[in-house]
């Protein structure tokens, strides 16, 4: 896969959720093989995905350095996964992947990907109507 495929990728990912209404995706090529990737993704209800991902295609496919996904609705931030060496983070098993919790806690986290967090999200709104 390279990055323009990446890019492709992402974008089938978010065209396929029906619970989005826009997003914007801004994509800043610092080479062939270097991409930073950000944007956001506004979802029905009006809340927020703020993301952004700094890749490099590598021989084992796409490598992601760098990565944060903020979601919100407001100014209220619901959660936020990312692997920067936050000090708070630093006692975590995943370190430096965690997840910032809505009350401000951190836990553990895999490396994830765009689609799994729209999953997640999908998965709140699911939940949110069965209440």
């Amino acid at each position: 896969m390279n990055i323009n495929d990446y890019i492709t990728r992402q974008e089938s990912i978010i065209n396929s959720c029906s619970l989005i209404a826009s997003y914007n995706l801004n994509i800043d090529r610092k080479a062939d093989e270097i991409a930073f990737i950000s944007g956001f993704i506004e979802f029905r209800n009006g809340s927020i995905l703020d993301f952004k991902e700094f890749i490099e295609k590598t021989d084992k496919g796409i490598g992601k350095y760098k990565y944060a996904y903020n979601y919100r609705k407001g100014s209220n931030n619901l959660f936020r996964y990312d692997n920067a060496p936050d000090p708070r983070a630093k006692n975590i098993k995943t370190f430096p992947c965690h997840k910032h919790l809505e009350d401000g806690n951190i836990i553990e986290s895999k490396h994830l990907e765009l689609s799994d967090i729209i999953n997640e999200i999908e998965n709140l709104f699911i939940s949110e109507h069965k209440e």
